[in-house]
């Protein structure tokens, strides 16, 4: 069995001042970025019902058509019908995203932790170099902490989130 105590005394006697440069740096965020979209978006995988899901969005889609052309027709009664509809279909998302929110609330917990050491390990430190120049990204061409995790953040989330099957888009053949 391991001892946690000298585990953690292994770990701190490391030298991880490699990590501090890139490319070593920009890895190592990236990682930690896939590490978490990862569990995020299985989370949220493991507590959404996905057909209903994406019956609501179908149904949604098809609302906003139907409001589309009786506003266009000007029948005042079908409008005030679909907009009750709707609202109804606000409700049910509402109970949908609900499971969402609770998971995001397991796992801000552990993200705040992490950050709290990684930001103060990485104080000041250039974690990627871009390869053209964005002034108001990038001021002379070096990504920070927080701005290389947003890119990775945003990328490997929308990656994980198609392959999973939670994207939000409707397929043509639901429509």
């Amino acid at each position: 069995m391991i001892d946690p105590l000298s585990l953690a005394s292994s770990l701190a006697a490391l030298d991880f001042s490699l990590l501090k440069e890139p490319p070593w740096s920009t890895l190592f965020i990236l990682g930690i970025s896939v590490a978490i979209s990862l569990v995020t978006t299985v989370a949220n995988r493991m507590v959404m019902d996905l057909d209903e899901y994406r019956r609501w969005m179908v149904e949604s889609r098809h609302l906003q058509q139907e409001l589309m052309g009786a506003m266009r027709s000007g029948n005042q009664r079908h409008i005030a019908k679909v907009r009750k509809r709707q609202q109804d279909m606000t409700k049910t998302q509402q109970k949908m995203m609900m499971n969402q929110w609770k998971t995001m609330l397991f796992t801000f917990v552990p993200f705040i932790l992490i950050w709290q050491v990684l930001t103060k390990f990485f104080s000041g430190v250039t974690i990627a170099y871009m390869p053209f120049n964005m002034p108001w990204i990038a001021p002379q061409g070096t990504l920070s902490l927080w701005t290389w995790y947003l890119f990775c953040s945003i990328s490997t989330s929308t990656i994980l989130r198609r392959i999973l099957g939670l994207t939000l888009e409707i397929e043509p053949r639901e429509s």
